[in-house]
């Protein structure tokens, strides 16, 4: 008789692997946090909005995981070296990280706010900055690691009342590049999606009149993240673009 496997024996794609996800309680950051967590990842959530965070945080554990929510805000060094070195202390290590925070404020270049353009850098990009920052170095020293950082087609395609979003979105895919090409002779990865429109909250918020039919699901995106942080060390994709019918 075939002997069956348990729930752990056939979930093992990220088996031992502790994974950072910013943005982590809801939309693209939720769904990646399950999707690890059904593959034997132990997750880290980061965001601002702690009951997001520490309800996702039931849904791993739930999955039989360990999880550890932390209130966040990526656009502060001191708050994500704290989220960093409270991820190490408890489980000794990081493996990956998904950078997933963003906001989105679309306007015309004439009404663009210098509050709203610094917001946007500030989460979209500088977030991306400092959480690879906080742990490049260590996986450097591990000689592993995959770094996933979430930016948009609109980092490929410039579109109108998306300057401010665009602008931040570009720079993360120039940003991955370079972490890729410093981060590989030390066994560590970095990687770039670029999702077309999907069904979150900001997406909502930003295109009442969306199709909700037409989008791309956060689950979509997440089996893309957990398919390149599962590769093989031999084979890595770079950059990919989810295209959707809106599009």
């Amino acid at each position: 008789m075939e002997a069956r496997l348990t729930f752990e024996e056939q979930h093992v794609k990220l088996e031992n692997r502790i994974a950072i996800v910013t943005g982590g309680g809801r939309g693209i950051g939720r769904a990646t946090a399950l999707a690890f967590a059904k593959e034997g990842a132990d997750i880290v959530l980061a965001a601002r909005t702690e009951d997001e965070i520490a309800a996702v945080a039931d849904e791993v554990k739930q999955l039989g995981r360990r999880a550890l929510p932390i209130k966040t805000d990526v656009q502060l060094k001191t708050e994500v070296d704290a989220m960093v070195a409270q991820t190490l202390d408890t489980f000794g290590k990081v493996d990956i990280l998904v950078n997933n925070a963003g906001v989105a404020i679309h306007n015309p270049i004439s009404k663009i706010r210098e509050e709203d353009w610094d917001l946007t850098m500030a989460v979209n990009l500088k977030g991306v900055f400092l959480c690879t920052q906080a742990v490049f170095s260590h996986m450097c020293e591990q000689k592993y690691g995959h770094i996933v950082n979430v930016s948009s087609v609109s980092g490929k395609y410039g579109h109108v009342n998306g300057g401010a979003y665009c602008a931040s979105k570009f720079a993360v895919v120039g940003f991955t590049e370079t972490t890729n090409n410093e981060g590989r002779p030390h066994g560590v990865k970095s990687s770039v999606v670029c999702p077309g429109p999907v069904d979150t909250k900001m997406r909502r918020d930003n295109h009442p009149d969306d199709v909700i039919e037409h989008l791309t699901l956060p689950e979509d995106v997440a089996d893309l993240i957990l398919f390149l942080v599962s590769q093989s060390p031999r084979a890595h994709t770079l950059e990919t673009v989810i295209r959707t019918p809106l599009m």
